[in-house]
């Protein structure tokens, strides 16, 4: 398929550029983004939430009062988990949240995405992606000629540009991210894929089959 090239001040120009049907042009599986986004987001996590059980917290030892006689409930110990102080029953301990996704899963979540966003129309391509220095409101005059000023925005570059980077920093509705390492997370966590069209050619090459 092609894709219409726009610059920065939003006016299309002339030149188009080709996106391979098998990356953007696929049936979305909906499956394979939902095992990826949670393989990925389980990645983040630290896993290190910790309670004491009714073994690990101070006290116990003693029975606190005879087991017959006194009209109240039996107890064993003030480490119990019904006690104020007493330990916590089934409570988080360290674990893992690691979740293996084949390669091909993670491709194919990738293709997904992408796809659904071109059906979508939420998909531009701009010529290059760079600035010549660090200002934000350089950044926002390309959104405002963009039209995407109001939108949550993911921009794919081919290479790291700082200046790009330290101007687009400090807008919550925007995120950069270098296409090599786009994850299908930061591919599906937007309302529009701004990318450049070097970015095409390397999606091509990383997700054609």
């Amino acid at each position: 398929m092609k894709f219409d090239i726009f610059t920065h001040e939003g006016k299309q120009t002339t030149q188009t550029v080709e996106g391979f049907d098998s990356v953007f042009g696929v049936t979305p599986n909906q499956h394979t983004v939902y095992m990826t986004v949670k393989s990925e987001m389980g990645h983040l996590r630290q896993g290190t939430a910790k309670t004491k059980t009714r073994s690990e917290v101070s006290g116990g030892g003693k029975k606190p009062w005879k087991q017959k006689g006194r009209g109240g409930a039996r107890s064993g110990s003030n480490r119990s988990p019904v006690w104020v102080g007493g330990g916590r029953a089934f409570g988080p301990v360290p674990r893992t949240y690691d979740l293996k996704v084949n390669k091909k899963v993670k491709q194919n979540a990738r293709r997904s995405v992408l796809s659904d966003k071109v059906a979508n129309s939420a998909v531009k391509i701009v010529d290059t992606l760079v600035m010549t220095e660090p200002k934000t409101k350089n950044f926002l005059q390309m959104l405002t000629g963009l039209g995407v000023q109001n939108k949550k925005v993911l921009f794919l570059i081919s290479a790291w540009d700082d200046n790009f980077y330290l101007a687009g920093r400090n807008l919550g509705n925007v995120a950069i991210v270098e296409t090599n390492y786009a994850s299908a997370y930061d591919l599906l966590d937007n309302e529009v894929i701004v990318m450049d069209e070097a970015s095409v050619a390397i999606l091509n090459d990383q997700l054609g089959v």
